[in-house]
C-alpha cells in the first residue's frame, strides 16, 4: 500500500493564518506545455505552473471526471494548500476548498461529478462543485483527530475515515512508529439532505492504521497496520462493516515486503505488489481470494512503487521506485507484458509546508492514475524542479474502456 500514512500530519500543519489566502471560487490560468521524453520520446505536457507546488489526492480517490474535462489537484497559494478543479479545456484552476486545516490528499468526486468529499479539520464535508451549498456529515469527537486516511465507497452510502488520539500523535514518522496510538477505522453513513446519519467503529488497535479501502461489492473494509515493513507481518487487516470477522489477509513471511494494495472493480481478489526480499528486484503483482487464501501470481513488475489498474483489468500503470530506472510503465497482465512510456525522474525528496516549519513526504511522488476511458494518465513528478501534475496520451497503446 502506498504510505500515506501521515495525511493527519500534513493538514495539522497546514497554515490556519495566512491571513491573505485566496478565497474559494479564485481563478488561476495554468500553462500548457508539451515536452518530449528523452528515454522514449513520447510526448507528454506539464498542466500546472512550476513556480506553484501541486499534487494529486491519494490514488484510491476518483478525482478525474468522466468525461476528462476537468480533475482535481491540490495546489499551494499563498501559504496554504487547498484543493481545485483543474478545467483541463479552458487551462483554469478554480479553488473550491478555504480556511485552515484542509487535508490535501483527501478529497473523492462524486458519481454524477458535480460535487466532492473532503476532509477538513476534524470534518468530513461534502460540497459542490460550483462552490455553493456545503454540508458536513462527520465531526471526530474531541479527544481524536482525523490522519487524513479516507474512502467512499461504491455507491456513496459509506465514508471510512481513520481516527487517531490526540494525545499521542507525534511529529516524526520514526517516533509515532514507537508510539503505537490508539487508532480505529470509522465508518461513517452518508445519507441526504435533511436525514442524519450513523457512525460506527468497525476496528480499533493500538496500533498505527491507515488507507482503509472498501472492498466493492461485499460490505467489508480493508486497512493497513503501519510500522517498519520487517516489523509488521500481519500488516493487511480485513473486517466486515459491523465490526465483526476481523482477520489478517496476507501474512508475511521471511524476508519479503508487500507494496501496495488494492481491489480489482469487481472484487473477488485483492491485488498487491510482492517483493520477494527489501532490495525490490524480481518483484511482481500477486492476487489473493481472501476467503480461501489462494494465491496467484499475475506478472512481474519493475518494482512498482505505485500503480493503478484500468476497470476492465486489462492494463496496470505503474511507476518504479528504482533510482536506476525511475519510469513509468504500462503493464498487460494477461500477456505479462511491460511497455516504458517515460522516465518520471522524481526525487521522491520531502517538500516544505508552506508557513510551517513541517514537511510533506509525498508532493513528489508520481502514483500514476488513467482517466476512465484510459485514453490519459496523469502523474506527478518533481522532474523540472517543483511538484507538478503532467498528462500523456496513451490511447495508441490502450484500448478504450467502456466508462463505469
Amino acid at each position: 500500500m502506498r504510505r500515506v500514512s501521515r495525511r493527519w500530519f500534513l493538514a495539522a500543519a497546514t497554515s490556519s493564518a495566512a491571513g491573505s489566502a485566496a478565497s474559494r471560487g479564485t481563478r488561476i490560468d495554468t500553462p500548457r506545455e508539451k515536452l518530449l521524453d528523452s528515454l522514449t520520446e513520447r510526448e507528454l505536457f506539464r498542466l500546472t505552473d512550476l513556480a506553484v507546488l501541486h499534487h494529486l489526492p491519494g490514488h484510491q480517490h476518483r478525482f478525474i471526471a468522466r468525461n476528462n474535462s476537468f480533475l482535481l489537484v491540490a495546489a499551494e497559494h499563498e501559504g496554504e494548500r487547498q484543493i481545485h478543479r483543474l478545467d483541463l479545456k479552458r487551462r483554469r484552476l478554480t479553488q473550491l476548498t478555504e480556511g485552515g486545516r484542509v487535508h490535501p490528499y483527501a478529497a473523492h468526486l462524486r458519481a454524477n461529478d458535480r460535487g466532492f468529499y473532503y476532509l477538513q479539520g476534524s470534518d468530513l464535508i461534502q460540497a459542490d462543485m460550483n462552490g455553493g451549498s456545503r454540508r458536513k456529515h462527520y465531526s471526530c469527537p474531541a479527544g481524536w483527530v482525523l490522519t487524513g486516511d479516507m474512502d467512499i465507497s461504491r455507491g456513496e452510502r459509506y465514508a471510512a475515515l481513520v481516527e487517531m488520539g490526540a494525545e499521542h500523535v507525534e511529529p516524526t514518522r520514526a517516533l509515532q512508529f514507537e508510539r503505537e496510538p490508539p487508532c480505529r477505522i470509522r465508518i461513517v453513513e452518508i445519507v441526504r439532505q435533511g436525514a442524519r446519519g450513523r457512525s460506527w467503529i468497525a476496528a480499533e488497535e493500538r496500533r498505527w492504521l491507515s488507507t482503509p479501502r472498501f472492498r466493492p461489492w461485499r460490505s467489508q473494509v480493508l486497512y493497513a497496520r503501519e510500522g517498519p515493513w520487517h516489523k509488521v507481518r500481519r500488516r493487511l487487516q480485513l473486517v466486515n462493516l459491523d465490526g465483526t470477522g476481523k482477520a489478517s489477509v496476507r501474512p508475511t513471511r521471511g524476508e519479503e515486503r508487500l507494496g501496495q494494495a488494492y481491489w480489482p472493480p469487481d472484487g473477488a481478489r485483492l491485488r498487491f505488489v510482492h517483493f520477494p526480499d527489501a532490495n525490490g528486484w524480481r518483484a511482481t503483482i500477486r492476487s489473493i481470494q481472501p476467503e480461501t487464501r489462494q494465491e496467484t501470481t499475475d506478472a512481474p513488475c519493475s518494482s512498482f512503487g505505485w500503480l493503478e489498474e484500468n476497470s476492465d483489468g486489462s492494463v496496470i500503470v505503474g511507476a518504479s521506485r528504482r533510482p536506476s530506472g525511475p519510469n513509468l510503465y504500462v503493464l498487460f497482465p494477461r500477456m505479462r507484458r511491460e511497455i516504458t512510456l517515460c522516465e518520471h525522474r522524481s526525487s521522491l525528496e520531502p517538500y516544505p509546508i508552506a508557513g510551517t516549519d513541517r514537511i510533506d513526504p509525498f508532493s513528489a511522488v508520481p502514483d500514476p492514475a488513467l482517466s476512465e476511458d484510459s485514453a490519459w494518465l496523469y502523474f506527478v513528478t518533481d522532474r523540472e524542479g517543483m511538484p507538478a501534475l503532467y498528462a500523456m496520451p496513451v490511447d495508441d497503446l490502450v484500448e478504450a474502456t467502456v466508462q463505469r
